[in-house]
């Protein structure tokens, strides 16, 4: 590659490279980007003539970057933060924090961040953030991918180059409709509440994660199950007073203090962990990144 044609890359090719890099599709880039098809394939042979290289393999139906595809994910990465930087460092000369963040949590923190964002957008009305909201799985490989500015969950994973620090308490309870058999009692055990069907999340969720290690360390499994793909579908399936559920404390402490359901006193519950922002060790944060970070760790909403 001659590296004198690097001058010929426009931005406009690097957000539809990152684009299809991010969907591994034309059709969905398109549609993200508000182009045509032919448009996005139009960019890609542009700057795939420019690097001298193809940036990706057609293998069936799917689509697979190369050795060189792999390089320009990195460069064009880079690139966008290095331009997100300088847009928050010139807007800071004038006083004042603007520009977007983007951050992904796990699905139980979505009763937890909305009230933060609110107050620091309250502050700084000229920041647009975008919320991403998955499981926890899903989160290790945005995190891996270094698709956003910041992520918030429980349960960081040794082994992995990440930094994190706790900012506030995440705590699970065990809950089932007021009239379910156990929903009076004032002490069960852990086998007595795995007599009845639980109400769980997907594989992947950081809830069942850390429900099934309880189960585990107290030699216990969840046999009686019926998986659903939200805490929302959770609570509004515990409308039957044939099941129980383990969920976030915030989420359904007000049904509880309504009587609408019942939480059941059960020996290590509430089960406590902490909520973490979480980045890749190298991660240099960009001033809005860090505005938003120390915010969180310095106001207990």
């Amino acid at each position: 590659m001659d590296v004198s044609y690097l001058n010929r890359l426009t931005l406009r090719q690097l957000d539809v490279f990152l684009a299809v890099c991010q969907h591994r599709s034309y059709s969905k880039a398109a549609l993200q980007l508000a182009l045509t098809q032919p448009a996005v394939s139009s960019q890609i042979r542009s700057l795939e003539e420019v690097v001298g290289q193809a940036l990706f393999d057609y293998l069936g139906k799917q689509l697979f970057l190369t050795s060189a595809g792999d390089v320009m994910l990195r460069a064009a990465r880079d690139l966008k933060q290095r331009l997100v930087h300088l847009e928050i460092e010139l807007t800071e000369l004038h006083g004042r924090l603007q520009g977007s963040l983007n951050i992904a949590i796990e699905s139980s923190a979505e009763y937890l961040l909305p009230a933060y964002i609110n107050e620091f957008c309250a502050l700084h009305p000229d920041v647009n953030i975008s919320l991403h909201v998955v499981n926890h799985q899903r989160l290790l490989e945005r995190l891996n991918d270094n698709l956003d500015d910041l992520a918030v969950m429980t349960q960081v994973p040794e082994g992995r180059a990440l930094i994190y620090t706790p900012f506030a308490e995440h705590q699970l309870v065990v809950v089932t409709h007021p009239r379910h058999p156990l929903a009076n009692n004032t002490a069960v055990s852990l086998i007595e509440l795995l007599e009845y069907p639980a109400l769980i999340r997907e594989a992947g969720s950081g809830t069942r994660q850390i429900f099934e290690n309880f189960c585990r360390q107290h030699g216990c499994i969840i046999q009686r199950r019926r998986q659903m793909g939200s805490h929302q579908a959770i609570k509004m399936a515990l409308a039957s007073p044939d099941h129980f559920a383990v969920l976030p404390q915030a989420m359904v402490a007000h049904e509880i203090t309504a009587k609408q359901l019942s939480a059941i006193a059960i020996a290590g519950f509430p089960i406590r962990r902490s909520w973490c922002t979480v980045y890749p060790k190298g991660k240099h944060l960009n001033p809005l990144t860090k505005a938003f970070h120390d915010f969180l760790h310095q106001h207990n909403i």
